[in-house]
């Protein structure tokens, strides 16, 4: 019951209203443990002297109670695009001296930007160093402010600085992003393999949700890390065709989008643009043969020894022609060797050997 004087004693009772604080209106409000607010899980954990209260339109979140240091973090999933924080109760009496520090994303985030003052109390101001406080000798300082920028951790922690009978402060926290049905789906495929000349095909995306001015549409790229800046194709059907500047051999990538339709193609500054599962294709070579032998010179009815050297990715299935006719074989390397024969009472003079077809583990060469 201590705490509580203090803050009958201390902390003037004028609350009028909150800040309004635009489209940042979803609301966190529990204090531990994870829940879905909006789109978004939040899990909430504390360090130190925290506690839980409603003080002058703010709440839950009481860090530095008990005249002691203390923070809340915040884990989103996924990360948010920004947040708003009302501020209220920073320093309770003259002597006290108490700030406000972010971290986002493990890394101190210094504020340059004042935050809008508040009705309740005198305006918080930005501190030499970016946290939020008090000017000297100031009572119940008051602050709502936005932080706009990619959040998947955030860390408020009330540091005391000067010995007197600081009692925390109070802080409601607030996410800014709008919460996004847009859901591109996933596609069920394999990794595919695409002879050139033919057509990469993967299924249509399934179990995919598009709100009411959404368009899904495919996009063939070639950098997972940064598939919006690798695009290389767009379409309407899961299907792309090999062009320029793209390369035989390297692996690509193929995926469902889904975003705001702007002039009939996905808006790629959607906020609630969703990208599907990616599904790997490559492009194989077709494969090649080139014949050699040791000794070209064969005594009719006889035979010599060929060697096939092979491109591609074994096995491979070649198809040849030779004086008695034509001959299948499989070659489980790139190199191999087969016979070559001539009937018997050939008249003198040169023959060829041929490949009429020839087959490696991906491609059909004719």
């Amino acid at each position: 019951m201590r705490l509580l004087r203090y803050y009958s004693l201390f902390f003037p009772l004028a609350c009028f209203s909150s800040q309004m604080r635009g489209q940042c209106t979803t609301q966190v409000n529990h204090t531990s443990g994870t829940l879905t607010v909006g789109c978004t899980e939040v899990t909430v954990t504390s360090e130190g002297s925290v506690g839980n209260l409603n003080y002058c339109a703010e709440f839950p979140y009481w860090i530095g109670a008990g005249s002691n240091t203390g923070s809340y973090i915040f884990t989103f999933s996924p990360p948010v695009t920004g947040v708003s924080l009302g501020l209220t109760a920073i320093n309770n009496q003259p002597t006290s001296k108490e700030e406000i520090r972010f971290e986002i994303n493990g890394v101190f985030y210094p504020i340059t930007v004042p935050g809008t003052p508040g009705f309740c109390f005198t305006p918080a101001v930005i501190t030499p160093t970016g946290t939020v406080g008090a000017m000297s000798g100031q009572v119940g300082a008051w602050g709502n402010m936005d932080i706009n920028t990619t959040i998947s951790t955030l860390k408020v922690e009330n540091v005391i600085l000067l010995a007197g009978s600081p009692n925390g402060s109070v802080f409601s926290l607030f996410i800014c992003s709008a919460c996004c049905e847009t859901d591109a789906g996933s596609i069920t495929s394999s990794p595919i393999n695409v002879c050139p000349g033919n057509t990469a095909t993967v299924p249509p995306a399934g179990q995919s949700f598009l709100e009411a001015d959404d368009v899904l549409q495919y996009i063939l790229f070639s950098n997972p890390a940064d598939t919006l800046g690798s695009i290389l194709g767009v379409s309407s059907t899961p299907e792309f065709d090999f062009a320029a500047p793209m390369q035989i051999g390297v692996t690509y990538y193929i995926a469902a989008i889904a975003g705001n339709n702007l002039g009939g193609n996905v808006d790629l500054n959607d906020p609630c643009l969703d990208i599907s599962n990616a599904i790997q294709v490559i492009w194989r070579p077709l494969p090649t043969v080139a014949f050699s032998v040791a000794n070209p010179d064969v005594c009719a009815g006889g035979c010599t020894t060929a060697t096939a050297t092979f491109t591609g990715t074994a096995p491979f299935t070649l198809t040849y022609t030779t004086p008695v006719g034509a001959t299948t074989q499989t070659f489980t390397g790139n190199t191999g060797t087969f016979q070559v024969c001539t009937a018997t009472g050939s008249a003198p003079g040169s023959f060829s050997v041929a490949a009429t077809v020839l087959t490696d583990a991906w491609c059909t060469c004719n």
